[in-house]
């Protein structure tokens, strides 16, 4: 990681923050600048150590078939704790996720209070819609996916982009062979050296 033209702090600064240095130093400007490069390098390489997706994958997961009812995929996803599960084909390549949303919106609900409401009776209709829907159906596609040897910045971007609590990692034949956590993500951050 080299300092871009953009990046590059100005002389005046670097002269600045010499001057504000108790004692002597022998240094030039340029000295200085390539101390700064490596010292800001290590730091990152320190803070973000083990950030990237190989460190953060958990191999311990689930997946829904697209022929799967929902019903059926809701005991799933409560067996598994999970608000969200990837949906693969035979060969285990992703094709899409399912998360309560899907649930909630299949039913014209957009809270799951307000679905809550719609159930209050019992309703059968929605356990007859669960009963004959599959996940193929209702999935969302394309599934945001993590790439096997994803950084930092992918993940942050992914995360960033969706709001679901777990992320499929795919290899390069889109097959899946992980998750990686959002609780995992933030827990091994090291937010204290931020603060």
């Amino acid at each position: 990681m080299t300092e871009s033209k953009n990046a590059r702090l100005p002389d005046d600064d670097v002269r600045a923050a010499m001057r504000l240095m108790s004692g002597y130093i022998d240094i030039s400007v340029d000295d200085f600048r390539e101390i700064y490069t490596l010292a800001h390098e290590h730091a990152l390489q320190r803070l973000f150590a083990n950030m990237d997706v190989p460190h953060l994958m958990r191999r311990d997961i689930s997946a829904l078939s697209p022929a799967q009812t929902l019903t059926q995929a809701a005991e799933q996803m409560a067996l598994m704790h999970a608000h969200t599960l990837p949906v693969v084909d035979e060969q285990g390549r992703v094709l899409g996720d399912v998360s309560e949303w899907n649930f909630l919106q299949g039913y014209g609900a957009d809270t799951f209070f307000s679905l809550v409401f719609r159930l209050m009776a019992h309703d059968q209709r929605f356990i007859d819609y669960c009963e004959r829907t599959t996940v193929a159906e209702v999935m969302t596609t394309p599934a945001t996916v993590l790439p096997e040897q994803g950084c930092f910045i992918d993940i942050a971007r992914a995360f960033h982009a969706v709001e679901e609590k777990r992320l499929p990692v795919v290899d390069a034949h889109n097959q899946l062979i992980g998750v990686v956590m959002r609780r995992d993500f933030f827990e091994r951050f090291h937010w204290d050296d931020w603060l």
